[in-house]
């Protein structure tokens, strides 16, 4: 339970003070305890002030890591909560985390293993010139001081607007996150490297538009590398009005329940969170408005650092988002590959602290008629911004961590089928369930439509299925599937196709069978391969009669395909059948009616006798099994 001496500090905090920072004198990194942090919007209006970095956890609750001054966080203190600096200045961590002195301007300019503006640009252009074919550089507009912001688009006809589902990632909205940029960067050039080789990113390449950004930024990231500003953590862009209040907080401009209250942003220019005089002031926001307004984007992801979450809107107040149920479902798979906790998955609001005005909730807003982008936000790493600067390492298993999460985001940026499952209907086989040996049988597939913006249904199914086999032949190749909403299962079960098994085919031979889908999205006709797999049946027999001579009362009807012997008494009336080994045992002692059929996937492999007697008299036959 929270004490009361927290609950008057914090509403003192809110009433009394502001916390602008002067960071032209010296700046330290404290941590501010608290016994419960996700209730960080006790705050008030200190919540839209306070310079935070990230929270973290620990056996009392958790506590923020903020950068601070000695004026405020004396008034921190004196409203009663506990706080502790962990670095006295953070230019002395700045040299602590990346070795490089933070007062040697010249030694600044670079971000060491991290790529500068300069040296994204220069990687821009190689990405393009070795696959020509596959993406293009553009520009999307230009900062406050006229810089591009450079993005690369990914596609079979780069140049093209082809109208497929479309996916724009993006990173460094905050100048001192370079993270963001390296993990944008290490997608492109993976999935691109992959198109050709791998099925999955070459088909992802040919049916989506993929868009990519990774520094929002441009000016904020510039100073950081050319003019010191890492070593004093910039954040914001560089607008005035007069220095040393310079900068927006591009993460608090956006349109979207912009100013919604100063408790997730602030309206001092001074503050780390400022958001600006109006919704979309900024030169920067104003381009990612126009950029996203000219797109049907279905999926987005901004990337942040640091302290490893996976967020979804709602930021600005802790009301539920709709669909969250779709929203939810999809942090949890990104927790489930880049492996960052439970406890930090969630609505931003609730997962880390109140913010307005912020990207992803405008980007998933439909005010006046805009377009649903299903958005989310995701903080790198754990340690530090700068963190990595010199462990090129620690920035490759960061970022491989998380390009699964892109990957997953550009198959569900439109339609994208998953397998379910495969069923083999040997009815008029021998009913087991598989497909053995000189079978035929019928076969269904079952498909999930993984999209997750409900303008991606597809319509109009209909699959191919393809033996990868030569032991297996697919008799009859096409057939329809019902239309499949988004999120949903669609099967052939009603309408499935047939195929054959030789009866050469070695029993539990792995077969892989490609089922073909052509569908509409959203008016496109597309179609993608799915590939399944069954296993030749485990039990299969193969029944050959030998006759007997002497054998008028009994004939036998091997049947290989099922598995099965029939043997014919030629007469209605009681008969008794019995069947023997090779070496004399009885198997089998029944009387029978006319026909009686055996089921042989139980015997061993070998010769078998039978014999019949009845009222007419008595006959036998012999016939061999082979597994």
């Amino acid at each position: 339970m929270r004490s009361a001496v927290m609950f008057v500090a914090l509403g003192f905090l809110a009433a009394t003070t502001a916390f602008a920072l002067d960071r032209s004198g010296q700046i330290m990194e404290a941590r501010v305890y608290f016994d419960d942090i996700r209730t960080l919007s006790l705050l008030g209006d200190l919540a839209g002030e306070l310079d935070v970095c990230t929270w973290d956890e620990d056996e009392d609750g958790g506590y923020l890591v903020i950068n601070t001054d000695d004026e405020q966080l004396a008034r921190i203190r004196s409203a009663g909560l506990r706080a502790e600096v962990v670095w006295p200045d953070i230019r002395e961590k700045f040299r602590y985390v990346t070795g490089v002195d933070p007062y040697d301007i010249d030694a600044g300019r670079n971000f060491g293993y991290f790529l500068t503006y300069w040296e994204l640009e220069d990687t821009l252009d190689y990405l393009v010139s070795r696959y020509p074919t596959l993406c293009t550089k553009f520009s999307a507009g230009l900062s406050f001081q006229g810089r591009a912001l450079w993005g690369l688009k990914i596609s079979d006809n780069p140049s093209v607007a082809e109208d497929e589902p479309a996916c724009f990632f993006n990173g460094a909205t905050h100048a001192r996150e370079p993270l963001s940029t390296h993990c944008c960067v290490m997608f492109a050039e993976r999935i691109l490297s992959e198109y050709g080789r791998d099925s999955v990113s070459t088909w992802l390449v040919n049916n989506r538009e993929i868009y990519i950004i990774p520094v929002m930024n441009p000016d904020g990231y510039v100073y950081n590398s050319d003019s010191g500003g890492a070593s004093a953590n910039w954040r914001k862009n560089r607008r005035g009005p007069v220095p040393p209040n310079i900068g927006v907080d591009l993460n608090r401009n956006y349109g979207y329940k912009w100013g919604y209250s100063s408790n997730g942003s602030s309206s001092n220019p001074a503050d780390e969170t400022y958001r600006g005089p109006s919704r979309f002031s900024e030169p920067e926001t104003q381009v990612i408005r126009d950029f996203m307004n000219e797109r049907l984007f279905r999926t987005c992801m901004d990337y942040h650092t640091y302290g490893q979450y996976n967020m979804y809107p709602w930021g600005y107040a802790n009301t539920t988002p709709p669909d969250r149920a779709v929203l939810q479902e999809m942090v949890d798979t990104f927790r489930v590959n880049n492996g960052y906790s439970q406890s930090r998955t969630g609505q931003i609001y609730q997962t880390i602290y109140p913010c307005n005005g912020v990207s992803v909730d405008w980007e998933y807003s439909d005010t006046a008629g805009k377009f649903v982008t299903y958005a989310f936000t995701c903080e790198l790493s754990t340690n530090d911004f700068w963190y990595g600067y010199n462990d090129s390492a620690f920035i490759r298993s960061e970022c491989n961590k998380n390009i699964p999460n892109l990957y997953y985001l550009t198959r569900l940026s439109g339609v994208f089928f998953e397998k379910v499952s495969v069923t083999v209907n040997d009815a008029n086989g021998n009913n087991n369930g598989q497909l053995d040996p000189g079978e035929a049988a019928n076969i269904w597939f079952a498909v999930k439509n993984r999209a997750c913006h409900p303008l991606d249904s597809a319509y109009g199914i209909s699959a191919k299925l393809v033996s990868r086999h030569s032991g297996v032949t697919v008799l009859d190749s096409v057939k329809s599937f019902p239309n499949c909403p988004r999120r949903s299962q669609t099967a052939n079960n009603t309408s499935q196709f047939a195929l054959s098994a030789s009866s050469g085919i070695p029993p539990n031979t792995p077969v892989s069978l490609r089922l073909e889908i052509s569908y509409t999205d959203a008016g496109r006709p597309y179609m993608q391969p799915v590939d399944f797999q069954i296993t030749i049946g485990s039990h299969p027999v193969g029944v050959a009669e030998v006759p007997v001579a002497t054998a008028p009362l009994l004939s036998v009807s091997p049947s290989p395909a099922r598995n099965r012997v029939t043997f014919a008494t030629g007469t209605e009336s009681p008969s008794r059948l019995e069947l023997f080994s090779v070496s004399g045992a009885r198997l089998l002692d029944a009387t029978v009616s006319g026909n009686y059929t055996f089921d042989c996937r139980r015997l061993a492999s070998g010769m078998y006798f039978a014999r019949v007697t009845n009222p007419a008299g008595a006959s036998a036959c012999r016939f061999s099994v082979t597994h």
